[in-house]
């Protein structure tokens, strides 16, 4: 396969987790296996562009970051082996966010942030990081259960486009209570970008 179902190609600021303020270039694919209701980015269910690796290459030539985020939807429905292997020979980094669905269809990405929505079932052995969304209403047992010495980010589930400032300050409160727990609150939402 040389061609990946693309709903858009962008450049701007990680605003989530360790890479928190790294230029990157996001490459977001389309389509997901689940339906969330906090979803942030609708763009997965709309409309998309086949792009073969070529065209990808090209439009990520343009940005000087060598730091790639592909993301979506839900990335590990496609096998994307072959082409974070044409990624890495043109000297990219690449970081994949998922819900886990299927690891073996990333496992060649340098770093991989899991992102699970079933907290009964994590599994803590392909991930780089843990990236869980939190409200108000959020059973935190499962998380408080969880061993691991991986990062363990809580991220406040947040408006579309805004920070949920009360969701914020109830993710900072369980951080202070479990300081095992790292915030990670959307920086790019405060800033208004991307």
């Amino acid at each position: 396969m040389d061609t990946l179902k693309v709903t858009t190609i962008f450049y701007s600021i990680q605003g989530e987790a360790t890479h928190t303020g790294k230029a990157s270039i996001f490459i977001r694919l389309y389509g997901c296996n689940l339906e969330c209701p906090f979803c942030d980015d609708l763009l997965h269910t709309e409309k998309y562009t086949s792009y073969n690796y070529e065209k990808i290459l090209n439009e990520i030539k343009e940005y000087p970051s060598k730091h790639i985020i592909i993301t979506g939807g839900e990335p590990s429905i496609h096998d994307l082996n072959e082409f974070i292997g044409v990624l890495h020979k043109h000297d990219y980094y690449v970081s994949i966010e998922t819900n886990g669905f299927n690891f073996q269809n990333i496992s060649k990405a340098d770093w991989i942030t899991y992102s699970p929505k079933d907290w009964t079932n994590i599994d803590i052995t392909h991930a780089d990081e843990f990236k869980f969304v939190v409200n108000r209403q959020t059973d935190m047992s499962p998380l408080l259960e969880l061993k691991t010495t991986k990062p363990l980010y809580i991220q406040p589930e947040n408006g579309l486009h805004i920070p949920d400032m009360t969701n914020i300050q109830h993710c900072i409160r369980l951080v202070q209570q479990h300081p095992h727990f790292k915030l990670s609150v959307q920086m790019h939402k405060f800033l208004e970008i991307k």
